[in-house]
């Protein structure tokens, strides 16, 4: 049998999977158990039945080629300079929840250290980097920080179970707009006007219309820019916190692309990219998945209630700076949403509370897609010297 076959398995269980998140049916499911969790969920079953091999070099082989491409595809047309020009308000409600996270994370490893692995600092960061980005900014840090499987597989159950559950609770406190604005001094939310930016890069496909030559171009571009930079790589010093070759590759692959992005053709050529941006990083998702251990989950809880303690941890703090520049719930609701959440949920919260929030949710969550690479190393660094 090919040594490729387990390649072919990955791309059917990715390809199920963002089908199945398309159709009506299956919304109510998707929304409460998202994408990457089926996408890393299901080869591990799989691996742990027999049905997929549990160690092959082509899941290390598909890591290493199509994680950098991936970051490239979705970094490319990050509009900062929209980020930038979005409300005042907003700028500080995110900056202030990532912040709460970024040093929230050290504090409550540290307090749970005896009950938590050897190399916990690792798992702060990683917190940090999926809680303040995305999924994709998880599986970046994962090589930099080189986060071992006892730690890596938690942390999926805990941004699915605390991440979700924060959603459910920020829309539920949508019906208490009015006392909750009072208390804040926030009486006229006066929401700002709509945002512009990038159409949602909805991780289940990418709209119609789309021109295939461009496509192909950002695509000719994605993977240029990565065989450039895993030739810059193996030149640079190898330390704890940048631990591999592969690590400065993703390093240098989310620098790389952030600066192109910077170029307004540049930019509008990468707002195509989540096309094959997204299902990249799911096949990354399952190529680790695959390779888990079941056992790992049973650290879990102790992750877990790392996980409850710094998005409370965040949520005190939003209303603490809420209350100080008297910043309405909607505007607090769509920012934690974007640290915790990502580019699909935050304009879902946001369009709960004001219609006008939704496209400032999509800005803030690329902003943290943007950043949270950089800010779980920063977090990581913390709890490493906390530690």
């Amino acid at each position: 049998m090919s040594v490729w076959w387990p390649l072919g398995v990955l791309i059917v269980i990715v390809a199920a999977v963002l089908s199945a998140s398309r159709l009506p049916v299956c919304q109510s499911v998707f929304r409460w158990l998202p994408v990457p969790l089926w996408c890393y969920a299901l080869p591990l079953a799989a691996a742990a039945f027999g049905w997929l091999p549990a160690a092959t070099p082509i899941y290390r082989s598909l890591t290493d080629q199509l994680l950098p491409t991936a970051l490239i595809l979705l970094l490319l047309g990050v509009n900062l300079p929209s980020i930038i020009r979005s409300s005042v308000p907003s700028l500080i409600a995110a900056g202030s929840g990532a912040l709460a996270i970024i040093l929230g994370a050290p504090l409550m490893v540290w307090l749970l250290r005896n009950d938590l692995p050897a190399e916990a600092w690792k798992g702060a960061g990683s917190l940090a980097g999926t809680w303040t980005g995305g999924t994709m900014n998880l599986l970046a840090l994962r090589p930099v920080l080189d986060t071992p499987e006892e730690i890596f597989a938690p942390l999926i159950i805990v941004d699915a179970v605390v991440a979700y559950s924060w959603m459910a609770l920020l829309v539920a406190a949508s019906g208490c707009q009015e006392p909750i604005n009072r208390w804040l001094k926030a009486t006229e939310p006066g929401y700002p006007p709509k945002a512009g930016g990038r159409g949602s890069p909805d991780a289940a496909g990418g709209g119609t219309g789309i021109h295939r030559n461009s496509l192909a171009l950002c695509a000719l571009i994605a993977v240029s820019l990565t065989l450039i930079v895993r030739w810059a790589a193996p030149q640079l010093p190898t330390s704890p916190l940048v631990s591999s070759t592969t690590g400065w590759t993703v390093l240098l692959a989310t620098t790389a692309a952030l600066g192109l992005s910077l170029n307004q053709a540049m930019r509008r050529l990468g707002a195509r990219g989540g096309v094959l941006g997204y299902p990249a990083l799911y096949l990354v998702l399952a190529a680790t998945g695959a390779q888990a251990s079941v056992a790992a989950l049973w650290s879990a809880p102790g992750w877990l209630v790392v996980g409850a303690g710094v998005a409370l941890l965040h949520g005190a703090t939003l209303l603490v700076i809420g209350r100080w520049f008297r910043i309405p719930l909607g505007l607090l609701a769509t920012a934690s949403q974007a640290n915790l959440g990502g580019v699909v949920s935050a304009p879902l919260v946001g369009a709960v509370y004001h219609p006008s929030l939704a496209p400032v949710g999509l800005l803030l969550a690329m902003a943290g897609n943007a950043l949270g690479t950089y800010l779980g190393w920063i977090a990581a660094t913390i709890c490493r010297w906390l530690l």
